[in-house]
């Protein structure tokens, strides 16, 4: 029997999750890798008259070089749907169980609430990484038969891969919190996609438009780097405060969970206001 038995359980519910996930980013971005020769000097002639404010949308990046190709092709957009999979998986392992009725039973057995949510925790990071994995597959499949100029590696498409990890590590502790304190997984997972999904626009359109620049800063998505990984390379002060923020996030959802009401059905903002 495993020691982990609610983690196991949790990945094995999420299998197929993980595996359509990694599977249709590993095709697409090996399918990109793959076209780029064919591309080439179509990319050059489209440089020339493409409008730069389209381009600041992914990031300002050279779309004729292999690095900026794969940014405006697939990286820039490839963080939001790994975003999506951290919203779903989180918001299923509270407020998923809660609402298929099966959350009580979970409690009923001989684990704390705390531990509890250790494992759900496990389970979606596990997943992610596994993801990340396939889609990595999906580059070794790629990169090494085709000519990318010497400018880009194998290893910098499977560096950039695995750099979505803290970005998703801090969506997936909000899924968990608003799976804490909202009344059904339909409502926390809402409120997170919304969040992401307004966070990517205000990324993108705050590179476009000057006046708004500042914007980016209120961004979670801006400080994945996934429109500069490939072109500028990481930074670690972003990389290290997503991480920290989760955490951060995921201690609140912790003490909220160990005084959720059950089967409430009502909003329960007073955990977050409660003294602890």
């Amino acid at each position: 029997m495993s020691r982990f038995p609610v983690a196991a359980h949790a990945l094995g519910e999420l299998r197929w999750v993980i595996f359509w996930f990694g599977l249709g980013l590993g095709i697409y971005g090996a399918g990109m890798v793959w076209l780029f020769p064919l591309f080439e000097d179509y990319l050059t002639e489209v440089a020339a008259t493409y409008p730069q404010e389209i381009l600041d949308l992914f990031g300002g990046a050279d779309m004729t070089t292999p690095q900026g190709y794969i940014t405006l092709e697939y990286q820039s957009f490839a963080v939001l749907v790994l975003i999506i999979y951290a919203v779903v998986a989180a918001t299923g392992q509270l407020a998923g169980e809660e609402g298929r009725g099966t959350l009580e039973g979970l409690l009923a057995q001989p684990i704390t609430r705390s531990r509890l949510m250790l494992e759900k925790a496990s389970a979606v990071l596990a997943g992610a990484v596994l993801i990340c994995a396939i889609i990595s597959l999906g580059w070794l499949a790629s990169a090494p038969f085709v000519d990318l100029r010497g400018e880009l590696t194998l290893l910098d498409l499977i560096g950039a891969t695995f750099g979505a990890l803290p970005v998703m590590l801090f969506f997936a502790a909000l899924g968990f919190l608003l799976g804490a304190i909202a009344p059904s997984r339909g409502a926390a997972a809402a409120l997170v996609v919304a969040f992401a999904v307004a966070s990517y626009i205000a990324a993108s359109l705050a590179q476009a438009i000057e006046p708004i620049s500042w914007m980016r800063y209120l961004s979670a998505y801006h400080y994945s780097d996934a429109a500069r990984w490939l072109t500028e390379g990481p930074s670690p002060w972003y990389q290290a405060g997503l991480v920290a923020a989760g955490l951060v996030i995921y201690a609140l959802a912790t003490l909220c969970f160990e005084q959720r009401e059950i089967a409430a059905r009502t909003w329960q903002f007073r955990l977050l206001r409660r003294k602890r």
